[in-house]
């Protein structure tokens, strides 16, 4: 038979438990609250031109998500407070009512699409963060200029169908003299980029560290200094003047060729590389291949073996695949599960003889 004193120190023990569960999701739910008012109130003392920005969560998200968190807390808290009997004629609404607000603040974390993803150009950051929204097929994006932890809006993104392309890394970005240039897709990844097009925008250029290594819409690093051809070396050293159009045409075709069977746009279409005098050259060159085949998977690994046959040096980023040979830069993705397209950004700095 159980001792009626180990029952009391059980419930007494239990009791000590709930209350002090209580107290630490209280204080952290009121934290939570603080966060929470912190990144509003930036956003309302400048009319919206400001916004906090912690890694990929941008203003909007950290406010959500800060209000989810405090909704759950706080049924944690009614849930967690011991209290008499009678207590439960308040505490059993306060606790549906917590309850039902803590599900509606997760059901709009759920529903909340939003995202910060640094403009990158040259292979380095350039300053700038891309605070991007979508529901349903509502999307807009606002550019900002960073000073800590706060961002400025300086532009913003003009898209259609929901479409998020600085976190779907469907864009260029080419840091020239003062200026970033960056290009975009507007309706899907499925777009092609042509940076012989009017940018989408020009920013005032933040910094001038280049060769960083960070991966981005299309890796732009500086290309070493030009090496005249010796009688020894082979059609792919490069000669001055630097015009690079010529070689980057070949390793579009060569990307191409060396897919498994047809390589063929979104609409079916048959893709083809571009000529050498269809490229720009103003400082920069560049070609985007967005296609897929009737294996894209063996295409992927073929297409990087020709390119490491080719003389090309591999490295890796986060769901890309680079390679450069000092003067070409070429990056690729595989996002056959998510568009089912193989992507391919290949670049090189350019200057006319």
């Amino acid at each position: 038979m159980t001792d009626v004193w180990e029952i009391s120190l059980s419930d007494a023990r239990m009791r000590r438990v709930r209350r002090w569960t209580a107290v630490a999701a209280a204080v952290l739910s009121l934290v939570a609250v603080a966060v929470g008012v912190i990144v509003l109130s930036v956003s309302v003392r400048s009319d919206g031109l400001q916004q906090v920005i912690v890694g990929s969560w941008n203003g909007d998200g950290l406010f959500t998500a800060s209000i989810a968190a405090s909704a759950v807390l706080l049924a944690v808290t009614v849930i967690a407070v011991p209290g008499r009997r009678w207590w439960l004629l308040l505490l059993v609404p306060l606790r549906v009512t917590a309850v039902v607000a803590a599900l509606l603040g997760g059901l709009g974390l759920a529903l909340t699409d939003e995202s910060a993803t640094p403009i990158v150009a040259n292979g380095c950051e350039t300053g700038y963060v891309v605070s991007e929204r979508a529901f349903l097929f509502a999307a807009s994006g606002d550019v900002l200029r960073m000073d800590g932890i706060i961002g400025t809006r300086v532009d913003r993104t003009t898209v259609d169908d929901g479409h998020k392309p600085f976190q779907n890394r469907s864009y260029i970005a080419v840091a020239d003299g003062d200026v970033v240039r960056v290009w975009h897709t507007v309706e899907s990844v499925w777009n092609n980029l042509d940076t012989r097009d009017e940018p989408m925008m020009v920013l005032p250029r933040l910094t001038s560290a280049t060769g960083c290594g960070l991966a981005g819409g299309a890796p732009m690093s500086p290309s070493p200094a030009p090496v005249a051809a010796g009688p020894d070396e082979g059609p792919e050293a490069v000669s001055a003047p630097s015009d690079t159009r010529e070689r980057l045409a070949r390793m579009a075709a060569l990307t191409i060729d060396a897919s498994n069977g047809t390589a063929v746009d979104a609409a079916g279409a048959p893709v083809r590389a571009p000529a050498a005098d269809e490229l720009p050259c103003e400082g920069a060159t560049g070609v985007t291949l967005v296609f897929s085949t009737d294996d894209n998977d063996a295409s992927y690994e073929a297409i990087l073996d020709a390119w490491t046959a080719a003389g090309f040096a591999s490295d890796r980023a986060m769901q890309e695949d680079l390679r450069s040979d000092g003067v070409v830069r070429l990056s690729a993705r595989d996002r056959s599960t998510i568009d089912g397209m193989l992507h391919f950004d290949l670049s090189a700095d350019c200057r006319r003889p």
